[in-house]
């Protein structure tokens, strides 16, 4: 989980385009030229920044962030593929944005950012590459970081106030409210579902219940281990062997990913789980943004209703156009 709050920042510039009446065209262009962009004043993570109104030279310095602005209807011009997220990848190249390769969990060189020419950066967690970079980033452009913890209603607005999309954050949020009402319809009694993960075929984990995938699972009618309703600081809780007994559920959810190996932990003489263990896409359960919401929402309703497929590359094409759809993107 470390290397997932690791994401690196965003670059998102929002430049105006003026266009000018009559006269000669060289001075129309010096008008153009002369104009300050229009900004507005948000406030995230790391502290207050003016940003342009209208994004025109967007870069997404993470996949987080770029899906998170394609969401609102802003196409990045290039996203780096700091957190390595195929499926976030996989949206992102069907609607034509340049994916550039980078070191996971690195921001760019400021040298490349430059010759980007960037109106604004914006970038995914405040503790990672972004935060250690924020200074020089924030020099180069105004530069924004997505937030990657609170309730996920929250993460939802906050992050549509960034961009000036709050009415289509309302959306996003009712969409996945929807999904999980629908959801908690279907479930049948108040069935368990253990959440865990292994990450770099060393780690293992849980989720505390303060954490906006916690939450979701909670209001989509399912109940969690005893363990797991424990409070807990942190985004994680390390789980060592002596603990892996006590996991066991009527459902056992273990996202797999790039890395995220649920065979290092079910396999583990120590997991003497009984109950059936499901592997959705680690993208979707450990994301950190509205598509993410929406799209765990969709498994959980899967898992509900016994029907449906759980996210991954072969559907989640599809999940995204019901996420567009019903948020009228």
């Amino acid at each position: 989980m470390r290397t997932r709050r690791a994401l690196a920042a965003v670059a998102l510039a929002l430049p105006i385009l003026l266009t000018a009446c009559g006269g000669d065209p060289a001075p129309a262009k010096a008008a153009k030229d002369q104009t300050a962009p229009a900004l507005r004043e948000i406030s995230h993570d790391l502290g207050t920044v003016k940003v342009p109104t209208k994004p025109e030279a967007v870069i997404a310095l993470d996949e987080v962030a770029g899906l998170t602005l394609l969401s609102f209807g802003i196409k990045p011009d290039a996203v780096y593929l700091a957190s390595a997220q195929p499926r976030a990848q996989e949206i992102l190249t069907a609607n034509g944005v340049e994916l550039r390769k980078i070191e996971v969990g690195k921001t760019p060189e400021l040298e490349q950012l430059t010759e980007d020419s960037p109106d604004l950066l914006v970038g995914t967690g405040a503790a990672g590459a972004t935060g250690q970079n924020y200074k020089s980033l924030s020099r180069l452009a105004p530069t924004v970081v997505l937030p990657i913890e609170g309730e996920w209603r929250e993460i939802v607005r906050r992050t549509a106030g960034f961009f000036g999309k709050e009415e289509l954050g309302k959306r996003q949020i009712t969409a996945a409210e929807t999904v999980l009402g629908t959801a908690a319809k279907a479930v049948k009694g108040k069935p368990t579902l253990s959440l865990l993960g292994n990450s770099f075929g060393a780690n293992n984990f849980t989720m505390p219940p303060h954490v906006p995938i916690s939450t979701l699972i909670a209001e989509a009618g399912f109940t969690r281990p005893a363990f797991q309703q424990k409070k807990a600081k942190g985004y994680s809780v390390p789980l060592s062997e002596e603990y892996l007994p006590e996991q066991d559920a009527e459902l056992i959810v273990v996202p797999r990913g790039d890395f995220y190996t649920p065979d290092a932990l079910t396999k583990n003489p120590a997991f003497t789980a009984t109950g059936k263990v499901v592997t959705p896409d680690a993208d979707v359960w450990f994301g950190m943004s509205g598509f993410a919401f929406y799209a765990s929402a969709h498994d959980l309703h899967a898992l509900a209703s016994g029907k449906g497929k759980l996210s991954s590359a072969e559907n989640i094409q599809d999940i995204w156009a019901a996420y567009l759809k019903a948020t009228k993107v």
